[in-house]
């Protein structure tokens, strides 16, 4: 004898989003272990992905929050904090609005927007330079 749908034993089971998150995720493990055995750095658009509401929270919680959080001022404020894994970075850029522009995670020793760029240090050196003339010739307690 037939029974009716309602006695038919189904198990609704929440795999978050799409399933996107968990492909990020399997992508980024290949990425970490390309940065561990070969050095290369790589990054994944997060903003040209298909990703649901619920992908970004699965990616959240599977990653979680590391130690450090940056904030670059330039064109905008970027928003970098490192994930619980070591070495995957969630890197958020912003617009004047604070409306997010591009959003991207790095996989990375360090991501590549926090180094300073080698023609800026030449710089620094050459205003610290100048810096520590004047305090000199002001009497300053320069050496």
């Amino acid at each position: 004898m037939m029974s009716g749908l309602n006695d038919i034993g189904v198990q609704v089971m929440h795999v978050g989003g799409n399933g996107n998150a968990r492909a990020v995720l399997r992508e980024i493990e290949a990425l970490l272990q390309k940065l561990v055995e070969e050095g290369e750095e790589s990054s994944i658009d997060l903003s040209g992905l298909p990703l649901t509401p619920e992908d970004y929270d699965l990616l959240e919680e599977a990653l979680g929050e590391g130690e450090v959080v940056a904030e670059v001022h330039s064109l905008g404020p970027t928003r970098i904090h490192e994930t619980g894994i070591p070495g995957v970075w969630w890197v958020t850029h912003y617009n004047s609005d604070d409306e997010v522009l591009a959003e991207f995670i790095e996989v990375a020793w360090c991501p590549e927007i926090l180094l300073t760029p080698e023609d800026d240090v030449k710089d620094g050196l050459e205003a610290l330079r100048a810096r520590l003339f004047e305090l000199k010739q002001e009497g300053g307690h320069g050496g």
